[in-house]
């Protein structure tokens, strides 16, 4: 049987110079990849350069970006992107964290590996949210052995499994994508972790596994603006002694979200910038 053509993947690419209105806009459109870098080169004016990507042709009606923005959509070539991309990747090193694909051996000593396969959801370690995540978590481990933890929005699970094979035993990890969760089981197993984890498809906290639930550690690494509509939660699902370390804010964005953390009496404790990405850690 021949294989199946992998999905068609959109493009849209605009420059702008409001990049907080259009990190909004597209918050609320629903989109959840993308990339930013400042729009320099040739006859470009300044600001910042967006190329957002979609697996279906988005409704262009329903998104309101800034009006100096002029968006250009383009069909991309049916190709496995991910599988492509990864076959050239890296493995991304945070001690003790060694993240690598099935293409890379896994190193000896007291190195905790990872392997990741990205498939169709968001995440093989090399974005700077997760590597700031990865760094943030093993600081706090290397002081703290929590019993209870959660990975909200786990995407591939990286992080869910990177507390496994650091000795958690009690870990939950949800995300609003089931084909999310499909993959992150899958890695899960792959990565011997299955027993410690507990994978399964939830908006934010809503669950029911998280109901009346305190957990000791939070990880979350998705976006600013789903990042500040989950701090109630997130204060209110915290141990008291707990920590919640969560990514995907850019730069420009950090003051925001540490402000509605701060309205629920959460303080930060460590930052990370790894380019153009902000990982914070809270505590009470």
């Amino acid at each position: 049987m021949a294989a199946e053509n992998p999905p068609a993947t959109y493009k849209l690419s605009f420059i702008t110079s409001q990049p907080d209105a259009a990190e909004s806009a597209l918050e609320d459109f629903g989109a959840t990849i993308w990339a930013t870098e400042a729009a320099i080169a040739n006859s470009e004016t300044g600001g910042t350069r967006f190329e957002v990507y979609f697996d279906t042709r988005p409704d262009m009606s329903a998104l309101a970006l800034p009006q100096d923005a002029k968006p250009l959509l383009e069909a991309l070539p049916q190709k496995d992107w991910v599988a492509e991309s990864q076959e050239g990747l890296p493995p991304v090193i945070v001690p003790p964290f060694h993240l690598h694909g099935r293409h890379d051996a896994p190193r000896s000593g007291g190195w905790r590996d990872i392997e990741i396969q990205a498939a169709t959801a968001f995440g093989s370690g090399h974005h700077g949210t997760t590597q700031g995540c990865l760094v943030l978590l093993s600081d706090y481990l290397k002081r703290h052995k929590p019993r209870h933890s959660a990975d909200i929005g786990c995407g591939t699970g990286v992080l869910a499994i990177a507390m496994a094979k650091s000795r958690l035993r009690d870990i939950l990890a949800s995300d609003i994508d089931p084909d999310a969760v499909r993959v992150a089981r899958q890695n899960m197993r792959a990565n011997k972790v299955a027993p410690f984890t507990t994978g399964f498809t939830s908006i934010g906290m809503a669950h029911r596994h998280y109901h009346g639930r305190r957990f000791d550690l939070i990880v979350a690494n998705i976006l600013a603006g789903p990042l500040r509509q989950l701090a109630g939660d997130f204060n209110r699902h915290l141990a008291p002694t707990g920590r919640v370390i969560i990514a995907g804010i850019l730069n420009e964005q950090t003051r925001r979200v540490i402000a509605r953390y701060r309205a629920e009496g959460l303080i930060v404790e460590r930052k990370i910038v790894i380019g153009a990405w902000t990982s914070l850690c809270f505590r009470r």
